[in-house]
């Protein structure tokens, strides 16, 4: 297996013979259906003619069908893999078909067809010899045709490897996948466009005014080629391919078309006059913000050939939506990076998204997308160290002059929210298609600031400080227009404006090499004031065209210019240059006032056209749409700009409503695209009053209406002859806008452009269902980026119902295409209809297939057609094949016929009830029935199962004794047949004589009168003699029974005795009250054994000791005996209640009685009582509190002998009444001894009050004397001291007895003085209080 990049597996084909490639290489592959002999022929070729609008049409020719298209699909039925060396140089692309490969090169279709080979029966068993293999290739050469260019479209998620023998030239890796090629220029006004949608198809795309009779096919290497009943027969080796008679439609329904056959070669002839129609019909493809939760402004936007969306912008932080693997997932520092994402063509998916920056701030102003999908961008750096690749045309930072953050941008009311601090550089990078790799970065720029529009003459809108533009020439070299204050830019040699101009800004034009080692063109484009570069564009001859705008009356012109000397204020300004960066011509374009050129388009003239603004009486030429009085031009030059075509404004007419464009085009077809946005935020530059309100809009607008802040997007048809769509795009709170930058147009109309969206925090920018983003996830502004269709129509039909008709009847097809108005219907049978959703009927059963040509008026754009299969099918009627009887539990398999799906009832015994073939497993007579459904309807049939119940038993299981023969006994059918049958007399009888040697299985089989059968088996135990019995022994506790067990025998029987419950049980319970023996006599089939079974009667006497009479609460030890285990109740006051020997300390007198037990369980109880002397009583006075050094008396009373504790501090520790003289706090229990040695106690506290010294005076002198200052306390629970200077600041603290000031602070000794002390304090007996005082230090 081969893997490509993205993970998917590749099988190579089998190697069976050799291919044949074109240019006469080869190598192996698989052999193909073709049809050959009676071998089934290939699908028949379907040619067809579409006619586009007047003078325009399309020859269509189906090729080998591949199969059965459907309306909506996955995926393309063939695709297309580009050459990427693994073939020889003339090839573009392949495709491959059943029976062999279509190679599509410049001017070429070359065809391999295979046959036979060991291939040709996979998957199929064969019994004769493999058909021998044969290949066949033949050419279809499009004679006079010029060598086209290839273009991929639709692209496919994959991409495919070759790796083709051992030379890695000849290798192709990474080669993408299309559904559709296009091969421009085949002819002059003649592409070719080959589609794998639906199967395969080619069709021929003839430009107005072309003569479609300069197509003319060649076919080379084929056997013969015939025209027969219109259609047209190529004969090959490997079998004839047949392709069917063209059709052709426009507006007015079927054309006339055929074959013409000269020789080898095939022409179309048609009719000399045809018509047909086309319509613009707008459509949102997507609307999405990034969903960054940092600020994220929007600048710019472009797109690739896929349709995929690239937006830029700049982010504030972290918090953009960062791919994995890209090139930078992290914000890089400053205020803001670069923050790049691709959408996919729907904007369901974000593709890749990434940072791009250095250490200080960067602002994106173009990009533009190569043919290998490699992003390039223009931008701005005020960064040394932005990421530049090896040997990059400028490695280094070349600075410039502080930009600051506030107020750095000339006439921008406060700021961006950022500055340049080192001033800054242009720099343009390229990276891979998956943005995982910067491919080429550099560098561009002098001393001064570069890229950015500093001029306070021309830095007129919102944004215009970023404007610039990066595009692609012919060789896919990146050219820009751009703007500089550096006098010392690098110049190319020779190049017509080799100096800095003068003023606060030039334009600069540059040309780098795609890698962008190599600096291949620059110059200034500057006068003595401010210049700029805006916008660039390329002729057809390869021509650089500059548009911007100029303040220098003195800016040089060449060639002879439309406007040769300057208008006055500001003026717009373009100029051509040659590949060699010659200035060829020139001219300003403006009024007296200020107008400006934004962006430059060519037409397939080579006609210019540029659009900007204006604030003068700028000229309208009569003919033209016009909104008079408006702030937009726009302006049509010849390629020499020597000659004003025409020229016209549009808006609504107030003069400074001052739409800021953002993306311009003039398509192939002559329309003309704008973009562009007005509204507040425009006031915060010099158009004060920009504003959407009252610019016009069309009938069939997206938005009609606007908050005055939107975007602006309207279509002129050519020559602006018209307005042929305009609507707005916006939220109804948000302020849309752009930052700066451009975005863009692709050919076919859809407009790619980036916005500024949702700002303040607002989700309302128009998003579509399904987008990447539908939410602005930061408190401020988002990248919002929209892809708006205004471009060609989208042929979509089906059927209202299933794809099929039940004949006779009719289909209702569905029409969902988009755009368009009018439609040829064919409906395969030769009849046909322009109705927008018609019904049709069909005269005779069979497939056809109906294509739809859609067209439209208003554009030059392509037809589009639609085809859709219809079975016209005859309903069936429902059938069941007849079955036999079923036996009871067996199965039989029924067969259903007559539908496409099945329903049976009832269920029951049906393995699967919606299959044509279940398994029924009846419990009984019973009648199923079927409705049989298809495409057109039901119908039933019914069959009776008839259920044969076959019974039967074969008897009871046996002994048998050893040589002695056993009858079996089976009933219940007409036939038996058991088994083993070794050990039978007769083993097809009911009863046959069984003479087993060992226990043996025996399974019967029972037949029925009616043939069904059942079985059943019973079981003979061979006994080999008489009981060999096993009785077991026992034991039981007087008074309880027990169950006697005996083993060995088939019967019983036990001899009387005492309590014996079954004596023909093998376990009977007996109740002997004594030692005993029980006879038990034990017989089998072979004779009878007799044995015993001894019982042991157990009984247990318990005795517990001694009753006694103590003190309450004394404690006493318990004895018990007679027993292995003992539990004694009640268990409380009890030390061990499961002893023989336990302390008991009982509260009240107590009875406690033992339980005593044996090994087997048999138990015995005896009891024993402690009783208890009366509790004595004795009582002492209450608690007292005395000062330090007092007495007082304690009294105590009761009967008995007095004991005091402690008796140290009282004056007669065994009388009632004593003195107590304690110095602390003092708890004094008194106890009694009864004359039965029972005591009794009580207790009485004595409260010392609490006691402080704190002496005046002391002498940290050092001799040992009064060196310290302390306080002494007693009955003190807590303590702090103190000590304060005469100005209050504390010097000493202690929180506990003992520790002595030493008369220092902070190790310096205080000085004499009087000093305040203050203790805090808590007594033991809970009372708290502060004591102030003065201490005086003498020395």
């Amino acid at each position: 297996m081969l893997a490509d990049a993205v993970g998917r597996q590749i099988t190579p084909r089998a190697r069976t013979a050799q291919e044949q490639l074109p240019g006469g290489s080869s190598r192996s592959g698989p052999i193909p259906f073709l049809a050959q002999g009676n071998a089934k022929p290939p699908s028949p070729v379907l040619p067809c003619v579409l006619f586009l609008p007047p003078l325009r049409f399309v020859l269509c020719i189906a090729l080998f069908v591949l199969a059965s298209a459907s309306v909506a699909m996955d995926g393309p039925v063939a695709t297309f893999t580009e050459n990427k060396g693994q073939w020889p140089t003339n090839v573009l692309y392949r495709t491959r078909f059943p029976g062999g490969e279509l190679f599509v090169e410049k001017n070429r279709f070359t065809y391999v067809l295979h046959q036979g080979g060991p291939m040709q029966g996979h998957g199929h068993a064969h019994d004769e010899p493999p058909e021998p293999f044969r290949a066949h290739a033949y050419q279809v050469i499009f004679s006079g045709a010029q060598l086209a260019h290839g273009e991929g479209r639709s692209a496919q998620p994959h991409y495919e490897n070759f790796f083709l023998g051992n030379d890695p030239a000849s290798w192709g890796t990474g080669c993408r996948v299309f559904g559709e090629v296009v091969l421009r220029g085949l002819y002059p006004g003649v592409d070719l466009r080959i589609d794998g949608s639906k199967g395969l198809k080619y069709e021929f795309i003839v430009a107005a005014g072309v003569d479609p009779s300069i197509i003319q096919m060649r076919y080379e290497g084929q056997d013969d080629i015939a025209v027969r009943d219109e259609r047209l027969l190529v004969r090959t080796s490997c079998g004839t391919i047949a392709e069917e008679a063209p059709k052709a439609w426009d507006e007015r329904g079927i054309v006339p078309v055929s074959y013409q056959l000269n020789g080898m070669s095939v022409r179309f002839r048609l009719p000399n006059e045809h018509a047909g129609v086309l319509v613009l019909d707008p459509e949102l493809t997507f609307g999405s913000y990034t969903g960054s939760t940092a600020d994220n402004f929007g600048f710019t936007a472009t797109y690739d050939n896929d349709g995929a969306l690239y937006g830029g912008g700049i982010v504030f932080g972290g918090g953009y939506p960062a791919t994995t693997g890209v090139l930078d997932n992290s914000f890089s520092g400053g205020n803001i990076d670069i923050g790049i994402s691709k959408w996919s063509p729907d904007g369901n998916t974000l593709q890749w998204s990434t940072y791009i920056g250095g250490s200080d701030n960067e602002t994106p102003h173009s990009l533009v997308v190569n043919d290998n999908d490699e992003l390039f961008v223009l931008a701005v750096t005020g960064s040394f160290d932005f990421p530049v690749t090896p040997g990059s045309f400028d490695g280094s930072f070349n600075g410039g002059t502080l930009i600051p953050v506030n107020n750095g941008f000339v006439n921008l009311l406060g700021g961006e929210g950022y500055g340049f601090a080192n001033g800054t550089d242009i720099a343009v990078m390229r990276l891979s298609p998956d943005a995982s790799t910067l491919l080429a970065s550099t560098y561009v720029g002098g001393s001064g600031n570069d890229g950015l529009n500093q001029s306070t003459a021309l830095a007129y809108n919102y944004g215009d400080h970023f404007r610039g533009e990066i595009a692609l020439d012919a060789q896919e070299r990146p050219v820009v227009a751009t703007s500089t204050q550096s006098t010392n830019m690098p110049v190319a040699p020779g190049a017509p404006q080799p100096a800095y101009g003068g003023g606060d800004l030039d334009g600069f034009l540059f040309r780098l090499d795609p890698d962008l080692t190599a600096l291949q063109l620059a110059t200034y484009r500057g006068g003595a004031q401010g210049d700029s570069g805006y916008g660039v564009q390329f002729s057809s001859t390869g021509d650089i065209y500059l548009t911007g705008g100029t303040a220098s009356a003195g800016l040089t012109m060449a060639g002879s210019p439309t406007q040769n000397s300057f208008g006055g204020g500001v003026d717009g300004h373009i100029a051509r240059y040659a590949d060699n960066g010659q200035l060829l011509s020139s001219t300003f374009v403006g009024t007296a006032s200020t107008d400006q050129c934004y962006f430059v388009q060519l037409d397939t003239d080579d006609d210019v056209y540029v659009v900007g603004q204006t604030h003068g009486s700028y000229p309208v030429t009569p003919g033209k749409y016009v909104n008079p009085g408006s702030s937009q031009f726009i302006h049509k030059f010849s390629p020499d700009l020597s000659t004003s075509i025409w020229s016209t404004r549009i808006g609504n007419g107030n003069g400074t409503e001052d739409i800021s464009p953002s993306a311009f085009l003039v398509s192939n077809c002559g329309q003309i695209y704008f973009s562009g946005w007005g509204g507040s935020v425009n006031s915060n530059m010099l158009a004060a009053q920009s504003t959407t309100i009252g610019l016009p809009v069309t009938s069939d607008a997206y938005q009609s209406t606007t908050d005055g802040s939107d975007f602006y997007l309207m279509v002129l048809d050519p020559e602006a002859s018209g307005l042929a769509y305009a609507t707005f795009f916006g939220g109804a709170t948000s302020m849309e806008h752009v930052d700066g930058g451009t975005s863009r147009f692709d050919k076919d109309g859809n407009v790619y452009q980036a916005v500024c969206a949702g700002c303040g925090g607002h989700d309302d920018f128009p998003t579509t269902p399904g987008a990447w983003s539908q939410t602005n996830n930061s408190f401020n502004c988002n990248l919002g980026v929209f892809k708006f269709n205004l471009g060609q129509p989208v042929a979509q039909i089906g059927i209202d119902g299933p794809g099929y008709v039940c004949f006779p009847g009719s289909a209702q097809f569905t029409n969902n295409s988009i755009g368009g108005t009018s439609q040829v219907w064919d409906f395969g049978d030769g009849a046909s209809s322009t109705d927008f959703a018609p019904e049709h009927t069909w005269d005779e059963p069979g497939t056809y297939t109906v294509y739809m040509v859609l067209s439209d008026s208003t554009s030059c754009l392509p037809n589009d057609t639609a085809s859709i299969t219809v079975d016209v099918i005859v309903p069936d009627t429902a059938s069941i094949d007849p079955v036999g009887t079923v036996c009871v539990g067996q199965s039989v398999q029924l067969h259903a016929h007559g539908g496409d799906t099945y329903q049976w009832s009832p269920t029951t015994g049906l393995s699967d009830p919606t299959s044509p073939d279940p398994t029924a497993t009846p419990s009984g007579a019973i009648t199923y029935t079927v409705t049989a459904t298809d495409a057109c309807g039901s119908s039933s049939a019914s069959i009776d199962i008839i259920v044969g119940e076959a019974s039967g038993s074969a008897g009871a299981d046996m002994d048998a004794c050893l040589g002695v023969p056993a009858t079996l006994s089976a009933t219940g059918g007409t036939t038996y047949l058991w088994s083993p049958a070794a050990s039978l007399d007769d083993p097809t009888l009911p009863t046959p004589l069984a003479t087993p040697s060992d226990t043996t299985s025996y399974v019967v089989v029972i037949t029925s009168g009616d043939g069904c059968e059942t079985q059943d088996t019973l079981v003979v135990n061979v006994v080999f003699g008489p009981p060999e019995p096993t009785v077991e022994d026992t034991a039981v506790c007087l008074g309880a029974g027990v169950q006697l067990t005996a083993y060995g025998g088939s019967s019983y029987q036990w001899a009387p005795g005492p309590g014996i419950t079954d004596p023909t049980s093998a376990s009977p319970m007996v109740s002997p009250t004594e030692d005993m023996y029980y006879i038990v006599f034990i017989t089998n089939v072979c004779g009878t054994t007799d044995d015993s079974a001894f019982v042991d009667v157990q009984q247990v006497i318990a005795d517990a000791w001694p009753d006694t009479l103590v003190c309450p609460g004394e404690p006493v030890t318990l004895f018990a005996s007679g027993g292995l285990a003992y539990l004694w109740a009640p268990s409380t006051a009890l030390s061990n209640a499961d002893s023989a020997v336990t302390v008991a300390t009982p509260d009240t007198p107590t009875t406690y009685t033992v339980t005593a037990s044996n090994a087997l369980g048999c138990e015995g109880s005896a009891m024993v009582t402690i009783s208890h002397f009366p509790q004595p009583q004795v009582h002492a006075s209450n608690d007292v509190r005395i000062d330090f050094g007092h007495s007082t008396v304690l009294t105590a009373s009761g009967t008995g002998v007095l004991l005091w504790t402690p008796g140290l501090s009282l004056s007669c520790d065994t009388c009632a009444t004593t003195i107590a003289s304690p110095e602390h706090t003092t708890v004094y229990t008194v106890q009694l001894t009864d004359a039965n040695g029972c005591k009794a106690a009580d207790q009485v506290t004595v409260f010392v009050n609490g006691n402080l010294y704190v002496p005046n005076t002391f002498t940290p002198n050092g001799d040992g004397i009064n060196d310290g200052f302390f306080a002494y306390a007693t009955e003190i629970s807590e303590f702090r001291l103190l000590v304060f200077n005469r100005w209050g600041e504390q010097i000493y603290r202690t929180n506990k007895l003992g520790p002595v000031w030493d008369g220092t602070y902070n190790g310096v000794e205080s000085p004499i003085d009087t000093y305040v002390w203050r203790v805090d304090l808590e007594e033991l007996s809970g009372n708290k209080r502060t004591v102030y005082g003065h201490v005086n230090l003498v020395r």
